[in-house]
């Protein structure tokens, strides 16, 4: 009873500490979005605890990322949304968002973000890093030169303009970057840090009547229960009209919301040792965005950080999503005529703390990258690139292109073709394919390598020519294959037909259940002959040795088809 009692209080204060955190950066990354910031704050409500019912992370929280707040600022951007059109925008993205990620989980597609590489995820990160850092220095030093689409741009822009610093703003802005990093440094409080940092913040300039903008100078606050995401008009649910032209945007938000969301797994295993599936992940995610898009909530994902915080500080039940979500919604309703106060300069502040927490934390992983090699260090490069200078949700596509391509080159360079021989001493070795088939003794090879069309057609090319005056037997090991995919079988049929033509055969080895019912459907079994086709051996030297008596078995037999 002690144990469960223990536990139970370290999820109540795990819940609980992910929600107060919830609130500040909730707040900022629906700054970096551009929306009203109590969207962001909805984010850490129904989504967070809807996923937390059904994730197979059993830590994880899904809210509003970094990333994701980025991609929706730009999609927004680039459609041209205005005044209430906004709303209806990010909640439609919601939706979508949702049914992809519910579509995918649902065809167990989970593995599907490990085709996205390390060095593209790392460079993509990092660039998010960079425009985290510099995206709200007009908020921190009170200037907005105006007329730069690009982020880092207008950040270099006002920082070579000093002279046009609103003075007292500066001073809240670059006053909350020191007290933030003082108290991360503290050790106590520095999981408390960017919380302690909007409450003293904004005592601060209310205390001492400082005259700086804050965020209900720029959006309507409601307090108390008319706070709460009530969907009590049409108004504010998801808009079928927009679809259209949300749809690219919406898939790319849910291709980086899972891809961080992966992430979560490997830092934060489950702490009952049970295994986490993606696939029930993705499910998960996927219902928690189409719930939220019902209560104004923007897209979401999983969170690392707010993961972090929540296991940090205890957490080792999914029901600690729950407390994290009930305790934004008690915040907002007894403390949200407080959220108007805060300073822009303050929120600003905060973002440049965790930007530069993500910089930071990125650098191994940029380091490793950047070592492994040419092909590494050029996707990193270019995916950075393309985050910091095109629209995020172009870069996000930009960066699986880069992905698959990177797959493709790993994949054509992995697959080999091999003889298998016997040395003198009765070894098997490896050894080169001969052009020509020869007539005296069948000959083995081995396939390594993905089953991937491209990758097959090469392959198939190196396959040795069959002599028409001399009829040989090949004989090819695909047991490096559970599946063929039909340009496979298009080219075990080519290449049957340029054997049958020269009196030759073919004998296939290592060929499992489901190969073999692929070959059967085709009429190639029968081509073949079922006697040909031998399935795997956990043995490779018995499989290898009885497929070469076949071999032989098949030769004499050619032979003496020759003969009448």
């Amino acid at each position: 009873m002690a144990g469960q009692k223990g536990s139970a209080v370290n999820n109540i204060v795990g819940g609980f500490v992910a929600g107060l955190y919830s609130v500040p950066e909730g707040i900022g990354y629906a700054s970096l979005a551009g929306i009203n910031p109590m969207l962001g704050i909805y984010a850490g409500m129904v989504p967070v605890a809807v996923t937390a019912t059904g994730t197979g992370s059993v830590l994880m929280m899904s809210t509003l990322t970094s990333a994701i707040a980025l991609t929706t600022a730009g999609i927004l951007a680039e459609g041209g949304y205005q005044g209430a059109e906004v709303l209806q925008a990010v909640v439609t993205m919601s939706l979508l968002a949702g049914v992809i990620m519910f579509v995918l989980g649902l065809l167990k597609l989970g593995k599907i973000v490990n085709f996205v590489s390390n060095a593209v995820m790392t460079g993509f990160v990092a660039g998010v890093a960079v425009l985290i850092t510099v995206g709200k220095f007009s908020d921190i030093f009170g200037y907005d030169p105006g007329g730069h689409s690009n982020k880092v741009v207008k950040a270099a822009d006002i920082l070579f303009h000093p002279g046009n610093w609103n003075l007292t703003t500066a001073a809240v802005g670059l006053g909350t970057v020191a007290v933030a990093f003082a108290l991360k440094a503290s050790g106590p409080l520095a999981r408390y840090a960017l919380v302690l940092v909007v409450a003293l913040g904004t005592a601060a300039v209310w205390i001492f009547g400082i005259d700086t903008p804050t965020i209900a100078d720029q959006a309507t606050i409601a307090t108390g229960l008319a706070a709460l995401p009530i969907p009590d008009s049409l108004n504010v649910l998801p808009d079928l009209a927009m679809v259209p032209g949300l749809l690219l945007g919406s898939f790319s938000i849910a291709i980086v919301a899972l891809a961080q969301g992966a992430g979560i797994r490997p830092a934060f295993p489950n702490p009952d040792g049970s295994r986490a599936e993606s696939s029930r992940d993705f499910l998960a995610q996927g219902i928690g965005n189409l719930a939220g898009a019902f209560f104004q909530s923007t897209p979401t994902g999983g969170s690392l950080s707010r993961t972090a915080v929540s296991a940090e500080s205890g957490a080792d039940r999914r029901w600690a999503g729950y407390v994290a979500a009930g305790t934004v919604v008690v915040l907002v309703v007894a403390f949200g005529g407080a959220i108007g106060h805060i300073p822009e300069a303050v929120i600003g502040g905060l973002l440049f703390v965790v930007g530069v927490d993500l910089v930071t934390g990125r650098l191994p992983d940029s380091r490793l990258a950047w070592q492994a090699g040419v092909a590494p260090r050029l996707l990193l490069a270019v995916t950075m690139v393309l985050t910091l200078t095109a629209p995020l949700q172009w870069a996000i596509i930009g960066g699986a292109v880069l992905s698959l391509l990177a797959y493709v080159g790993a994949s054509s360079s992995a697959a080999r073709l091999e003889r298998i021989v016997h040395d003198d001493e009765g070894w098997m070795i490896s050894d080169d394919v001969p052009t020509s088939l020869p007539a005296d003794e069948p000959i083995l090879l081995r396939y390594t390598g993905p089953n991937f069309f491209a990758v097959v057609t090469s392959i198939s090319d190196q396959l040795p020519e069959p002599d028409p005056g001399h009829p040989g037997v090949l004989v090819v090991d695909l047991g490096a294959l559970r599946h063929f995919s039909s340009t496979m079988l298009k080219q075990v049929d080519h290449y049957l037909q340029r054997l049958s033509a020269s009196g030759s055969a073919l004998v296939l080895t290592g060929v499992r259940d489901e190969g073999r019912r692929a070959l059967s459907r085709t009429g190639l079994v029968d081509r073949i002959g079922e006697r040909n086709i031998l399935p795997p051996d956990p043995h490779i030297d018995v499989a290898f040795d009885a497929a070469l008596q076949r071999g032989r078995d098949r030769l004499r037999e050619l032979r003496q088809e020759g003969e009448t």
